[in-house]
């Protein structure tokens, strides 16, 4: 979306129905702002890849499901008549700024090799900030109603009371604030990939001693099945190539130890470059997290028990 803060199509114009107007590929289409943090409309993969992803989501509509206040998105098929896209709009409207849909592809955005160009496809964008605000909803409900089948491996990589369908929930759910429907990010105002985000993830839950079993195949087995699930975002061998890296592989021990490293979890971190910065604001996330709130009073339920 080239020139997109210094005015496109002659200067970016604000509309309460229709967010911000604006030329992508050549072509008129509409973005969030503050007063309109959802857009729903039709645009070609020229147009989708123009978006800026550290500052808005994007994601294929495909059939429509009821609106819902949370659980992992599951990957449907079928298409999205006119008359349904335009009563799905209607609805993204009327829930303004309380939350987002349920009825939206939970893989990247990925479109037919046919595709000449001027294919159309239905999407929703939301404002990056308003996807953290309301990323707790997208997960929560679906994951207790829509279990993985058969426990798959991996499901018992943590210590109890951790529920590995809640937890999760709870990785998707920062992965969304942090990657959108990518595998890059921005962490301290600095470019992370997703894999390395994965293993200081990794690091931190060694750390806070919630892991039955430390080794990474357990918990790439976990990432697999049940936070990547049918997505090749993630794969153990990439895992395990940032792990023997020298700079991360030095640092491991650092990071998992609070004896080698003190840090303070409640608060963002103060930032020096390194890859501390990274660590620490993972470590931030999942702290004050809302299943993370739950583990706590779990913790100081028990304390209190008189058994």
């Amino acid at each position: 979306m080239k020139g997109f803060d210094s005015g496109l199509a002659g200067g970016l114009s604000l509309s309460r129905t229709k967010g911000t107007k604006v030329t992508l590929a050549g072509r008129t289409a509409f973005l969030p702002n503050d007063a309109v943090p959802f857009v729903m409309q039709k645009l070609t993969r020229g147009q989708i890849d123009a978006i800026p992803k550290d500052r808005f989501s994007v994601s294929l509509i495909e059939r429509p499901l009821p609106l819902v206040t949370g659980g992992p998105i599951r990957k449907i098929g079928g298409s999205t008549p006119k008359f349904k896209f335009q009563r799905l709009q209607r609805r993204v409207n009327q829930i303004g700024k309380s939350g987002v849909t349920g009825f939206v592809r939970k893989s990247s955005v990925t479109v037919a090799g046919t595709d000449d160009g001027t294919k159309q496809y239905n999407t929703i964008i939301s404002l990056a900030k308003q996807i953290i605000l309301n990323a707790d909803d997208l997960y929560s409900n679906n994951s207790k109603r829509n279990p993985p089948d058969n426990d798959p491996p991996g499901g018992d990589i943590f210590l109890p009371p951790v529920d590995a369908g809640l937890m999760s929930g709870c990785i998707k759910k920062i992965i969304l604030a942090v990657f959108c429907d990518g595998d890059k990010g921005m962490i301290c105002n600095r470019e992370i990939k997703l894999v390395e985000f994965c293993l200081l993830m990794h690091y931190y839950f060694i750390r806070i001693k919630i892991l039955k079993n430390t080794s990474r195949q357990p918990f790439c087995e976990y990432l697999e099945n049940y936070v990547f699930t049918d997505q090749s975002r993630f794969t153990a061998k990439t895992f395990n190539n940032y792990a023997n890296n020298t700079n991360y592989k030095k640092m491991e021990k650092v990071f998992t130890s609070e004896e080698k490293q003190d840090i303070d979890f409640k608060k963002h971190p103060i930032t020096d470059g390194t890859i501390k910065d990274f660590f620490h604001e993972i470590g931030y996330f999942f702290y004050n997290s809302p299943y993370f709130e739950e583990l706590r009073d779990m913790r100081t339920n028990m304390s209190n028990f008189k058994i």
